[in-house]
């Protein structure tokens, strides 16, 4: 057994990105697959803070939180709060949820 050897790959930035890119999707992908937790949004893009909380598995205060900081986009509709499908399964993505 050989330990403490240093192994070097050479990749192109083609290869690269095309890895990254497979990555993604399928992360995307997966993500979509468990979109049945969420309540029935007729189509609709947007997702309510209940849907959110429900599918990143926190709380609406955290939610809020992350909105204050700019972590997580949202758009006010009257007294609601609004969360675009899109922003949420790319916040999912890069952090980890689900």
């Amino acid at each position: 057994m050989v330990h403490n050897q240093k192994v070097i790959y050479q990749v192109n930035r083609d290869d690269l990105l095309e890895l990254i890119t497979q990555v993604v999707q399928d992360a995307v992908r997966d993500l979509q697959g468990n979109e049945v937790k969420t309540a029935d949004d007729g189509g609709n893009d947007l997702m309510t803070r209940e849907q959110v909380a429900q599918f990143l598995g926190v709380t609406k205060t955290t939610l809020s939180n992350w909105a204050r900081l700019g972590y997580l986009p949202c758009i006010h509709i009257g007294r609601g709060v609004r969360y675009y499908r899109a922003d949420v399964v790319a916040f999912a993505v890069k952090n980890n949820k689900q």
